[in-house]
Formats: structure tokens, C-alpha cells, sequence
């Protein structure tokens, strides 16, 4: 019940193959008028006909981070009341992006679900093409080399939703996520009228390419609703899976002012379409 995070996860983890094969590292400008500092979206988090918590997507900065100027993005998920007297979960996860480059410079997990709990810090060197456990217990995946431009999975969704989307392209992220290397495909399916707490929307409809067989393979598949504007703010989220529906509704939100960020002479990256 890790709201918004839950479907990124499964988005990335469970439906994408590694990728082994790294270009060389170039810098690159990536324009953003989608978000900025001061946004905050506010979804209801619904399990069937259960209304399982709430999850909450923040922007803030712009802060400083080893010389670089970096967005601070957080996913924090909570289960409700009545939820959390048989299985209570407290889920925080938040990214440093860098504001030209849109890369992840750093990436934490601290979760909390029932009985289970896990921290996790990583730090990416992006000039390096590393990234770096330091708790890690397996000295083999302390550290690891990474993609150019490498994004954790909370990051992915804020450099998706600064890419054209135009109705029936397909874009490819790279990623890097729980040790692993992944080459996240986006289809941008169709465009469609989504009415949710918040409001009503006109929107594109996003969807990920299920790959992997297990649990959440072709039993279901997973949508997210974009509006249809240069903001491309989440509105709805579903992830069918063997065992039901998970779907994350906004209820309110906030429009943060994107930082107005001047080409430093990179050439502006545009991500492959087909």
C-alpha cells in the first residue's frame, strides 16, 4: 500500500528488462515547465472498494547539493486509522534532481509496513557513471556502474512528465533502481476526459510494456492519467494485479513555479521516440 510508489514500482521493477550497455556520459539540458518548488499532489490510495491511505507527492528546493542545484521530490505514503490497526504502513521516500540536467543525485528510502522495516540511502555519481550503497552488506553492490543520466523510480515520473507525450509515441528512461539497471518504456496510449476529487481533466493516457512473468505480469497491466497540458500532472493511477486493483485518485494539490534554469550550452535531450 505504498500508493503512488507501489505503482512506480511495479511500473519499473517487475515489467522491465536490465540493460547492460552504457553510452559514453554527455552532459544535457532538459527544459522543465511541468513543476517546480511549491507543488503538491494528494492522492487517495484504494484498494478495491477499500480506501487503504493516503500519499502525498512534494516539491520543494531549490537546494544545494555538492555544488550542484538539485529539486527535493518526496513520496510519503500512510495508511488510515482503520487500515493501520491490522497492518500500519509508513512509507517515506524522497530524491535530490538535479534542476539542469535532470538527473538523481541521491535517492533514500525509509519504510515502514507492519512488522517490516528497511532504510536505504544511495548516492549517484553521475560524471562517473556510478552510484554507491554504503550500507550495503554485499560488497559486490556497494557500488555499481549506471547509464547516463541515470533516474531512481521516484524521479522517472518527473522527467516523464517533462517529455513532449505525444498520443502514440514511445519513450524510453533509463533508470536505476534496488541495484539494477532498467530501460523504462513509456507508451503513450490515448487521450481521454478523467473526473477525480480534485477536479476534472482532460488527459493522456500513459502506459507501461509488461514484460517479466510473476505477479503483477499480464493479469493486469498499470495506466497513469496525465493532463493533457505542458504540467502533465498525475490524476490517476491503476495497477490491476492478480489479486485486485490498486488506485491512487487525487484529492488535492498545489501548482509549484518551475525554477527558470538558462541552457548552460548543453544540447537540449530529447528522449527516442518511435
Amino acid at each position: 500500500m505504498t500508493a503512488v510508489l507501489i505503482v512506480m514500482s511495479i511500473f519499473l521493477t517487475d515489467s522491465l528488462e536490465a540493460d547492460t550497455s552504457f553510452e559514453e556520459f554527455l552532459p544535457r539540458y532538459v527544459e522543465n515547465n511541468a513543476f517546480g518548488p511549491g507543488e503538491r499532489l494528494e492522492f487517495s490510495v484504494e484498494y478495491g472498494i477499500i480506501k487503504a491511505g493516503t500519499a502525498v507527492l512534494a516539491v520543494t528546493g531549490p537546494e544545494q547539493y555538492e555544488g550542484l542545484m538539485a529539486y527535493r521530490i518526496s513520496a510519503t505514503a500512510r495508511s488510515n486509522p482503520a487500515f493501520s490497526t491490522f497492518f500500519e504502513v509508513i512509507d517515506v521516500n524522497e530524491a535530490l534532481l538535479d534542476v539542469v540536467q535532470f538527473h538523481t543525485l541521491y535517492f533514500s528510502k525509509n519504510l515502514s509496513e507492519g512488522d517490516f522495516k528497511y532504510q536505504e540511502k544511495v548516492f549517484f555519481d553521475q560524471d562517473a557513471g556510478m552510484v554507491y550503497y554504503p550500507a550495503e552488506t554485499d560488497s559486490s553492490l556497494m557500488e555499481m556502474e549506471i547509464p547516463p543520466h541515470a533516474l531512481d523510480v521516484l524521479s522517472c515520473l518527473y522527467f516523464a512528465r517533462t517529455l513532449p507525450l505525444e498520443v502514440g509515441n514511445t519513450y524510453y528512461i533509463d533508470s536505476h533502481i534496488d541495484n539494477e539497471n532498467y530501460l523504462l518504456e513509456v507508451i503513450v496510449r490515448e487521450r481521454d476526459h478523467i473526473r477525480v476529487p480534485a477536479g476534472e481533466f482532460d488527459c493522456i493516457m500513459v502506459q507501461p510494456a509488461l514484460q517479466s512473468q510473476g505477479i503483477f505480469d499480464q493479469q493486469g497491466e498499470i495506466w497513469v492519467w496525465l493532463t493533457d497540458d505542458e504540467r502533465h500532472m498525475p490524476v490517476l493511477m491503476r495497477s490491476a494485479i492478480v489479486i485486485g486493483e490498486i488506485v491512487c485518485v487525487l484529492k488535492d494539490y498545489t501548482v509549484g513555479t518551475p525554477i527558470e534554469v538558462e541552457n548552460p550550452g548543453f544540447e537540449t535531450y530529447f528522449v527516442e521516440a518511435q
